[in-house]
């Protein structure tokens, strides 16, 4: 459950989904499953993340391969997602 803002400099508590923005990434630990005994399948695990209407403003949330979920400035996002490539 989102409780606040996903920056840790910022406190806002979540109420709205219209105030701020939602984003949906997958976990970097989904796991495989096995329904059956020999065909495993790879499950993907969403997980949701909510910036303020403050900091949507300035910031974006990516998944970095590595490091995992991070809060990062807008400008700086498509050159981090680039060099992850």
């Amino acid at each position: 459950m989102i409780e606040k803002c996903l920056n840790s400099a910022c406190s806002v508590s979540f109420r709205y989904l219209h105030k701020g923005k939602l984003f949906v990434l997958e976990a970097a630990d989904s796991s495989t499953i096995k329904p059956f005994a020999d065909q495993p399948q790879k499950t993907r695990r969403l997980q949701l993340f909510w910036l303020c209407e403050e900091c949507c403003r300035t910031m974006t949330v990516i998944n970095e391969k590595g490091r995992g979920i991070r809060v990062v400035p807008l400008s700086s996002a498509g050159d981090e997602r680039a060099a992850a490539s």
